[in-house]
């Protein structure tokens, strides 16, 4: 395989995705915020989230209303042939005739121990928990994409660096068949660059595998679905001075401020305020509840001769009434009830044990590779420039015949691991700050 054939074999793997596409493919650059936006607006878990917010606001303001007397219309109208009792007669009659009835009636809850306040604390904290589910879900999307993000950044990256080494194989296997023969070279640096090639080259394609693996777990977490794009590439991130990367806090004032900041917790206390409500209106149906009825209505009878607006007119009554109710006794089913929310209360305090513990956990985690990535970039960045002098004398050494074959090979893949080692470094140090500062509110 020529040069010019093994480069046009590497790029055409490089950055494509198997995707069946039309004629009007096209190549398609994705940033990092392309991606979290169109993660933004397509996850479903996401949308499934906005509609519990709009259930809790609608159960929320349900609640106000139910401090508001309720009122209801009803009328009726009723044809009768045969014997009845006529009461506005008090007479037995027997023939055909009319009646309706119409009445306005309302209802006002004087007093039900508390319970319409307890419903109303209760929607407002779940209504709060649904807005910081949502909240915490975008930022958990976001956090995925940039994780995603990094892994393909990084695939990419050893793809490149296995690129470059494998055009420098190739040329130094060129290299030394000719050299071998005009008679000057040795046969046996053939054979070795020769496997070297062939070695680089699987790895090469197993990396590019990888890469287009990852690549389409990315565009899966953001729901991409451009048919007409054949190519799909993400873009390199322009780092700031590594310099100022490596300035961390302490970890205490970080975690501090996640906690702080976490809707997730959030989400949690709310969730556990709400069960608190939820006990003490349980309660309230233990006690007493006093209420307030009053109403208006009126008949018609084509019994009597009279116009259908002056009977209206002249059967007209008004009611007012008041009821009482005391639970006496109702085979356990309020007791069952009470304790059944106390489960829910005590689940919930142990739902924000946990969200309590996972954040913390996830911190400390992030942190530690932070720590970890600074610390190893550090020591990559020496190592890599101490690798690549090496590298680059050696290989002069090389090609004038100074030194083996396999003291090349070894000065190449030091430098290479080098590279791929500062690579990771300096990648895993921007987006872990990244997270670190998503979840501080940042």
């Amino acid at each position: 395989m020529t040069l010019y054939t093994m480069r046009k074999f590497i790029f055409g793997i490089l950055f494509t995705v198997g995707f069946t596409v039309s004629a009007q493919d096209s190549l398609r650059v994705l940033t990092l915020e392309e991606c979290i936006d169109m993660a933004l607006s397509r996850n479903l878990t996401i949308k499934r989230a906005q509609n519990n917010l709009m259930g809790a606001q609608s159960n929320k303001r349900q609640a106000y209303y139910n401090f508001a007397p309720n009122l209801n219309g009803s009328g009726s109208f009723n044809l009768i042939d045969g014997a009845f009792f006529d009461s506005n007669s008090g007479n037995f009659l027997n023939s055909s005739f009319e009646n309706s009835n119409v009445s306005v009636s309302s209802n006002l809850v004087i007093f039900n121990a508390f319970a319409n306040h307890h419903l109303l604390n209760r929607r407002k904290a779940e209504r709060d928990a649904a807005q910081y589910t949502l909240e915490d879900n975008r930022i958990t999307t976001r956090a995925t994409v940039i994780r995603n993000y990094l892994v393909v950044l990084l695939d990419k990256e050893n793809l490149k660096i296995s690129t470059q080494r494998l055009e420098l194989l190739d040329k130094q296997f060129e290299r030394e068949k000719k050299r071998v023969s005009v008679g000057v070279g040795a046969l046996d640096n053939v054979y070795s660059l020769q496997s070297q090639v062939s070695s680089e080259k699987l790895n090469n394609v197993n990396l590019a595998n990888t890469y287009r693996r990852d690549l389409l777990v990315l565009l899966q977490s953001i729901q991409f679905d451009e048919p007409n794009t054949k190519e799909i590439q993400i873009q390199d991130l322009e780092i700031e001075e590594l310099q100022q990367l490596t300035i961390v806090e302490d970890f205490k004032v970080i975690l501090d401020e996640i906690l702080n900041y976490s809707y997730g917790l959030k989400s949690a206390e709310s969730s556990k305020k709400a069960s608190t409500f939820f006990l003490k209106q349980t309660k309230s149906s233990r006690y007493p509840s006093f209420e307030l009825d009053a109403g208006i209505g009126s008949q018609y009878s084509s019994v009597l001769q009279a116009e259908y607006f002056d009977q209206i007119q002249d059967a007209r009554r008004l009611f007012l009434g008041a009821s009482l109710r005391i639970p006496i006794f109702n085979r356990y089913s309020t007791q069952n009830r009470i304790d059944q929310a106390r489960v829910v209360m005590r689940n919930s305090e142990l739902d924000y044990t946990q969200a309590l513990q996972n954040i913390t956990n996830s911190a400390q985690s992030d942190y530690l590779d932070l720590i970890a990535a600074q610390t190893q970039y550090e020591t990559a960045l020496e190592n890599y420039e101490a690798q690549k002098s090496s590298f680059e004398f050696i290989k002069k050494r090389f090609e004038t015949g100074n030194t083996d074959f396999y003291t090349y090979q070894e000065s190449l893949n030091n430098k290479n691991a080098a590279e791929a080692q500062l690579a990771n470094a300096k990648y895993t140090i921007v987006f872990r700050k990244r997270i670190l500062d998503l979840y501080r509110g940042k």
